[in-house]
């Protein structure tokens, strides 16, 4: 039966996978047909090239915390007395890891083990897993008047893994295999009591919501590359995330039409004192919240008071969480408490007193577990019918903006990630979109595209649609994140590749720059031909989160589709899958903005990160299997022979027998014709796949590949003719 975390063919007998380490359970389990079967695992299911692998490769953030003097404990205390408290601090931390949406993978002794980004992706999961250590250590330290604290040590890591499926394997497990996950643990190790330590792939991964210090480099037992460790110190809080203020502290390249769209809202509002509301729509990472964050100097010169708020994943399930938000924003502009504020602009000396008790009794109904300090009677007094909260919040929602904008003036309010607003401030939004037609009140709002709100329809809504940059700006773009000029070849790979999307661009560069897929070479940087690019692990997360949230038919074609490559027909990509194609998959695709229409039937990624983060999820196995079906499709197929795609997919089966003679052939075919990097790259190609085997062939193919290679340099300086 295969391995449930990899999917790789195992021996009958075997306890491990040979390929990935997981273990294995007993084939002879009567039981394995039953529920303890590895996800997607049935009798004579596991070799197909589509549906009958379980499982694939994702980006998750491990979280390792571990309680301190457990030891001590033992020998200070009755047993059953340290059996309660560990059990409570076990609770504690599995409340905080599953609050965020975390996954807890198993308790070990006094200790546990979460993930972040799995079953399901989310593109914050390294922040989530940060709040979860930090909701931890403070669950702990509060263990109430008279119990000793708690401290734990944790560590955090984010990185490739190899995931058995959707459930636990037999074993109870997640069936996680990766790094990060031991990186995770024995970084753990390393931290103080009270300290949570981060790798840096977390750090980068988080993109400026956490405040952290730097805390050196180690090489961890059983690795051979160091590992950079922060220290957390908590959320960064409130604003615009750093990434999305600047790659370069001051820099806003390109946007010029946006930014006078976005500045022309606000003058026109400075000169009729009334408003309105403007929604910046885009994909993750293309730059919203940059834009809107650039317009704050604009809008102070106008003499507007400015506000940002912002929505998060993890807070969409929490009652009210913007309408706190937006009060406490309120408050700390004029250093109040967020109560006090409240009964200022709502409770009058003349206010009707059944009034006062039923505004009273339905803010502290929402308040309860806010720091929302003074209600304590109103408390005793609150509403038992939620229909009559819900009623009663949205018409003191009303009266307060209308005496808060009535008494501080002109002012832009940033909404920032409107797509993850919680459902009960839903009217609180309407109530401001409504303000800003009646006072000088600038609505800027920031949302991904997807199921939008229906006021955005009104006329006086504006919506602004943002694309990703055009290839000069990404070029300039990317200059700035590399700190010299990109040679043209360079800048339009990673434009090709991103699609014009800032945050993409930023980090592709960043990622190039580490692997040497671009390099300095006389004080410009240019791309290294030979380099095979990949996926920077930040954008694995925020693409990973995205395919996890298709539809498993969508998730599926989008699977396969990268298999055939950028460009792919619906009716090939139909051969490929085992089941029959879903009629509206690839419009469901094209909505989620994953794939481009090109013609009739002919379909494109939308960039080449999306369709390198779908291969890349992939189990090994599973690509391997899709690359040989459709190596075999296109030998069987009528017209010219496609040598060259053929040898491609044969070499990324495995079958070196098969590849090596395609490869070879491609290389002499493209040598000929004068594409003497493309030769190269075949010859290259070949020497990877002969080298187990045929060493004498293999050292013979590299020195064709760099003999291609210096050709292709003449050329390029002018030293010979092109055939």
């Amino acid at each position: 039966m295969p391995c449930a975390s990899c999917g790789s063919p195992a021996g009958p007998d075997a306890r491990f996978c040979s390929q990935c380490g997981a273990s294995l359970p007993d084939p002879h389990d009567p039981g394995l047909t039953g529920s303890l079967a590895p996800p997607g695992w049935a009798p004579g299911r596991g070799t197909g090239p589509t549906g009958g692998v379980a499982g694939d490769r994702r980006v998750v953030t491990a979280l390792f915390a571990d309680l301190v003097d457990y030891v001590r404990m033992l020998a200070e205390h009755d047993p059953e007395e340290v059996r309660a408290r560990v059990t409570a601090a076990l609770a504690t931390m599995a409340e905080a890891i599953a609050h965020v949406g975390g996954t807890r993978e198993k308790f070990i002794g006094d200790a546990v083990f979460a993930v972040f980004g799995w079953p399901k992706a989310h593109d914050d999961d390294a922040v989530r897993a940060a709040l979860a250590a930090l909701a931890i250590r403070a669950g702990l330290l509060d263990a109430g008047p008279g119990v000793e604290p708690l401290e734990v040590r944790i560590g955090i890591a984010t990185g490739e893994v190899v995931a058995s499926g959707s459930r636990r394997t037999a074993d109870g497990d997640l069936g996680l295999t990766g790094e990060a996950i031991t990186t995770a643990a024995r970084i753990q190790s390393l931290a103080r009591p009270g300290e949570i330590l981060l790798d840096g792939p977390t750090l980068r991964a988080a993109r400026g919501r956490l405040v952290t210090e730097e805390a050196g480099s180690v090489v961890l037992r059983g690795q051979s590359t160091t590992v950079e460790l922060h220290v957390l110190r908590g959320e960064a809080g409130m604003g615009p995330w750093a990434e999305h203020r600047s790659v370069v502290e001051g820099a806003l390249v390109g946007r010029t039409r946006e930014t006078a769209m976005l500045l022309g809202a606000i003058d026109r509002c400075r000169r009729t004192g009334t408003g309105g509301t403007v929604v910046v729509v885009g994909e993750a990472g293309i730059g919203k919240s940059r834009l809107l964050a650039a317009m704050e100097p604009g809008a102070r010169d106008h003499g507007f008071a400015w506000t940002w708020t912002e929505n998060v994943s993890y807070g969409r399930g929490e009652p009210y969480r913007y309408g706190r938000l937006f009060a406490q924003a309120m408050a700390d502009e004029q250093g109040v408490d967020s109560g006090a504020l409240v009964r200022r602009l709502l409770f009058r000396e003349d206010e009707d007193p059944a009034t006062v008790k039923r505004f009273g009794g339905a803010i502290a109904a929402i308040a309860r577990d806010a720091s929302f300090s003074g209600w304590e009677a109103e408390a005793r007094d609150m509403p038992t019918d939620p229909s009559e909260v819900g009623r009663t919040v949205v018409e003191l929602a009303a009266r307060y903006l209308d005496y808060l904008l009535s008494a501080t003036g002109p002012r832009v309010v940033v909404i920032d990630d409107l797509h993850w607003l919680d459902p009960s401030s839903v009217g609180l939004i309407e109530l401001l979109v409504d303000a800003a037609t009646r006072y000088p009140l600038v609505l800027l709002v920031g949302t991904r595209p997807g199921d939008l709100p229906s006021w955005i329809g009104r006329p006086d809504v504006m919506r602004l649609d943002l694309r990703g940059l055009d290839a000069p700006e990404t070029a300039r773009l990317a200059t700035l994140v590399a700190r010299a000029a990109v040679e043209a070849d360079g800048a339009r790979s990673i434009h090709d590749r991103t699609g014009g999307n800032p945050l993409f661009v930023s980090e592709t560069v960043r990622a190039f720059l580490e692997d040497g897929t671009l390099e300095l070479r006389d004080g410009r940087v240019a791309l290294v031909e030979t380099a095979r690019p990949r996926v920077p692990i930040t954008l694995r997360a925020i693409l990973g989160a995205r395919i996890d949230a298709l539809d498993p038919a969508a998730r599926e074609a989008v699977g396969v589709a990268s298999v055939i490559g950028i460009r792919f027909s619906a009716r090939l990509l139909a051969d490929l899958l085992d089941d029959p194609l879903d009629p509206g998959v690839l419009d469901r695709l094209a909505d989620a903005a994953m794939i481009l229409g090109v013609d009739d039937g002919e379909w494109r990624f939308a960039h080449a990160l999306i369709h390198d983060a779908a291969y890349a999820g992939l189990l090994a196995t599973h690509r391997r299997a899709l690359h040989a079906r459709l190596a075999d499709h296109l030998e069987q197929r009528s017209g010219p022979p496609l040598t060259e795609q053929i040898a491609a997919h044969r070499a990324s089966s495995g079958d070196a027998a098969r590849a090596l003679p395609l490869l070879r052939e491609a290389a002499r075919s493209a040598f000929t014709m004068g594409a003497t990097l493309e030769a190269a790259a075949f010859w290259r190609r070949a020497a990877e796949l002969a080298m187990p085997t045929d060493p004498d062939g293999a050292e013979a193919d590299l020195r064709k590949a760099l003999a291609a290679t210096d050709t292709a340099e003449a050329q390029r300086t002018g030293e010979v003719e092109r055939p």
